[in-house]
């Protein structure tokens, strides 16, 4: 009688799981890549920092500083925001110029090995607009060229990406496209559209995560005298379930960017807030 009503109960709780709501699925395991877009459906905040090599009489080396967040919520709605900073180094004095904040919402699609981020916000006017501020942004931002937008002096740009996630089998790819468009400008120096086409592909060993890292800027007039901007990258990230700290270095491929900069080195921490 006992084992009868125990079978009972036990139908009964598996079909009130079964008519229940299904729970929101989580983030998928995504480690994040150095030099590419952040949004996933992973909730964190963080810190990055670049060292990139200058070969110029004008300056021995720029630093990035990057604060950054976001919050994703379990319907896949989130926002999120960055705050980066520059800073030369030089025998001739130091120059510290601020970037353009970065916010805006994510939407984030998950499943078990594919997901989908999507991302719109806005570059605020907020990047240094003085000649030694625009150097030291242009110079530290090859560290996170897909962010160049953020280095135009007082420009606002409207910024929206698209980005497929794949994690199957300790093997992770990401893809981004992306385009970044003035919506008004400042005085010094013009603002144009640039579209952005990133890959990044890795092995997941479990405590940590290697990748092999490219972006592409394609700009709709020249920069530097070149149309397309490009940097290659390989990072390690520490996979812990809250702390996850990561190195990576990288350099530019073209040829005008790699007379001035020899290569970047980046390392930072992000906090997961689950």
């Amino acid at each position: 009688m006992r084992r009868a009503g125990a079978r009972a109960l036990a139908a009964l709780a598996v079909a009130g799981a079964a008519a229940s709501p299904a729970a929101p699925a989580l983030a998928q395991r995504s480690p994040d890549a150095a030099t590419l877009d952040r949004a996933d459906g992973i909730s964190r905040i963080g810190l990055d920092a670049a060292w990139v090599s200058v070969d110029s009489p004008a300056m021995d080396a720029a630093l990035r500083l990057e604060l950054f967040g976001q919050y994703v919520a379990p319907s896949g709605l989130g926002f999120y925001g960055a705050l980066p900073l520059a800073r030369s180094v030089s025998d001739g004095g130091d120059e510290t110029a601020l970037g353009a904040i970065d916010v805006g919402m994510l939407y984030i699609i998950h499943r078990p090995t594919v997901s989908f981020a999507f991302r719109g916000g806005l570059g605020l006017p907020t990047a240094g607009d003085e000649p030694g501020e625009l150097a030291v942004n242009l110079i530290a931002t090859q560290a996170r060229l897909g962010d160049f937008a953020l280095v135009v002096p007082d420009a606002l740009y409207g910024r929206l990406a698209f980005s497929p996630l794949i994690h199957t089998r300790g093997m992770f790819v990401r893809f981004d496209a992306g385009v970044d468009a003035p919506i008004s400008e400042g005085d010094e120096v013009d603002a144009q559209s640039l579209l952005r086409l990133n890959l990044a592909v890795g092995a997941d060993l479990g405590p940590v995560a290697l990748s092999g890292e490219l972006v592409n800027l394609i700009a709709t007039e020249e920069i530097g005298g070149e149309d397309f901007l490009h940097t290659v990258a390989l990072s390690a990230r520490f996979m812990g379930e809250v702390l996850q700290p990561f190195i990576a270095v990288g350099l530019p491929l073209d040829d005008s960017t790699r007379e001035v900069v020899d290569l970047f080195i980046s390392a930072g921490l992000q906090v997961v807030v689950r």
